[in-house]
């Protein structure tokens, strides 16, 4: 790493700072690209690609948390580092750099903001389901497919009596395939385990897939849970070379929480209505006695 005028020259591939690390300033970069990966299950995966004149890293000069990506040069990249104490040098010899500062934070917000209210109209939409288990799982599926792009799709849900996952409803190839795992088997049998959603962009390399008919190249699988309890998973898998992006993840484990709410509720719904049937059958038996 050489030094620069104004800031340090970075080789291609370079790490500027780890995710996890501990982190005391931003960074603003002067020329070349930066990119910002996190860790995955199936490997580092690029989340922003950024160029010149753009900054990240701020959040450290302000909440004092371990870095949540990794970011590395693409290419040779200069980049400044500031620190609080140079941040308020610098503004009063350049104060459009508040204005920068703000702005990317300021987009970052936005985001959330979009984030959010799609969150909000999808757990108004669920809070209309039926009470059916089946009809649930299916409009959950039309939920997910309206925000992430994928050939194929499944709920499957958690049977404790006889410890295993089973599809309840399906879209694309999945949804004639009368797959079950139990628990810990495959990938979806091990995300109902963990607990932990998992985005696998290669299912080949990952020694948990069991290949069926279908035919899958990228998997995103998020467990469904209330509190401790396990319900079951949704998967979405796309068939060809193309990819998903950890957006598509955040997008997918938001949705569980709802979607979680909503099959227990289906769930506990037909277990009363079961037991109140058999209490009316009963009744009726003994007024006929």
């Amino acid at each position: 790493m050489k030094d620069g005028e104004l800031g340090k020259v970075y080789a291609n591939g370079e790490v500027i700072f780890n995710e996890g690390e501990r982190g005391e300033v931003m960074f603003v970069i002067q020329s070349g690209r930066v990119a910002i990966s996190k860790q995955t299950s199936s490997g580092p995966l690029t989340i922003a690609t950024l160029g010149p004149g753009e900054i990240f890293g701020e959040m450290s000069l302000f909440d004092k948390l371990p870095r949540s990506a990794t970011a590395a040069s693409e290419g040779e990249a200069r980049v400044l580092s500031i620190d609080k104490q140079k941040l308020f040098s610098t503004i009063n010899h350049d104060p459009t750099l508040v204005f920068k500062i703000l702005e990317t934070m300021s987009h970052r917000i936005r985001k959330l903001n979009e984030n959010l209210a799609g969150l909000v109209e999808t757990k108004k939409g669920l809070h209309k389901m039926s009470f059916n288990v089946e009809d649930t799982c299916n409009m959950i599926l039309e939920e997910a497919k309206g925000s992430i792009k994928a050939d194929n799709g499944s709920v499957m849900l958690y049977d404790e009596a006889t410890k295993s996952l089973s599809i309840k409803a399906a879209f694309g190839s999945a949804s004639g395939s009368q797959v079950a795992f139990g628990a810990g088997e495959g990938i979806a049998g091990d995300v109902l385990k963990t607990g932990k959603a998992e985005l696998v962009n290669n299912v080949k390399l990952d020694s948990r897939f069991i290949p069926g008919t279908m035919q899958v190249m990228s998997l995103l699988c998020v467990p469904l849970k209330c509190a401790d309890q396990k319900i079951g998973v949704i998967n979405m898998s796309i068939s060809t070379e193309r990819l998903f992006a950890i957006d598509d993840l955040k997008s997918l484990h938001a949705l569980a929480a709802y979607a979680s709410m909503a099959i227990q509720n289906a769930k506990n719904f037909t277990s009363l209505k079961s037991a109140t049937d058999n209490i009316l059958i009963h009744a009726t038996l003994l007024d006929m006695s």
